[in-house]
């Protein structure tokens, strides 16, 4: 798992004072004859500047080596505070902007996506498998749910295009367009590369169906290069509802529950 430059600096913090604390008691236990413990507790307290009570340095090397932590270890200590409670003010940042981005992803779901997802659905020429492969109502929040995410990210998303299931998608694109340009000028969107690649998918399939003026005239290649456009849009749109469906799960059951009601690789929505 890579980490990021807060996590980084906090491990790099925590291996230094880890080391000086160590290595004076090593030390220390070699200089004043202490043992073990008394050498780590009084490495402990001379880092922390809490200061010395019943152990304190006897010998002229013990106080020299006890200056020499002071200086060292007091600013590892302090470094280590720091970048603890930065690295968790940056957790909840980047929490608070997640959420907010999966407000986000929550409107494009609701007023595109979802109906987009079905019309791909639709052409998918093994539908069936695909509904087979999602996860069922009760395990959103189950451990089997990473079993099923993967066996449904494996389907293959292959779909038959014909030029009226094209038509409907262009006209249905066209009208969400001013939709799809404001989420992209979201700046929380540099947060979850995943949606944004989906959403450049989706306006490049927008793009080459404006570019075929008459669907009807379109050839072999230009309907294989489409379908191609349309799978990759279609596997990434897929895959982000599975993740927003868990999302709504795990915090808005209410909403859970009308999304899964629009499920929209199911065969019927009944009211």
């Amino acid at each position: 798992m890579k980490l990021d430059s807060g996590q980084q600096r906090t491990l790099a913090s925590l291996v230094f004072f880890a080391v000086v604390l160590f290595a004076g008691a090593a030390a220390l236990m070699q200089v004043e004859e202490l043992p073990f413990a008394d050498a780590l507790y009084f490495s402990l307290v001379t880092m922390s500047t809490v200061g010395y009570g019943d152990v304190v340095p006897y010998t002229p090397a013990g106080r020299i080596l006890a200056s020499v932590m002071i200086l060292t270890g007091v600013g590892s200590f302090m470094n280590l505070i720091a970048a603890t409670s930065d690295h968790l003010l940056s957790r909840r940042e980047q929490r608070e902007r997640m959420e907010k981005l999966n407000m986000v992803i929550g409107v494009f779901f609701s007023e595109a996506g979802t109906r987009l997802l079905r019309m791909c659905a639709r052409m998918d020429t093994n539908l069936p498998q695909a509904r087979e492969r999602l996860p069922k109502d009760g395990e959103w929040l189950d451990r089997r749910f990473a079993g099923r995410a993967k066996l449904f990210s494996a389907h293959g998303f292959q779909v038959a295009v014909d030029t009226e299931g094209l038509g409907a998608i262009k006209a249905f694109l066209n009208e969400k367009s001013p939709l799809l340009v404001r989420l992209l000028e979201n700046p929380n969107l540099l947060e979850h590369e995943a949606f944004t690649d989906l959403l450049w998918a989706v306006l490049h399939i927008k793009e080459e169906l404006e570019f075929r003026f008459d669907l009807d005239a379109a050839g072999e290649a230009d309907l294989a290069h489409l379908r191609g456009d349309l799978e990759r849009a279609y596997r990434l749109l897929a895959r982000q509802w599975l993740d927003y469906m868990r999302h709504l799960c795990a915090n808005y059951p209410y909403l859970f529950k009308v999304a899964a009601h629009r499920n929209p690789f199911r065969e019927s929505a009944p009211v």
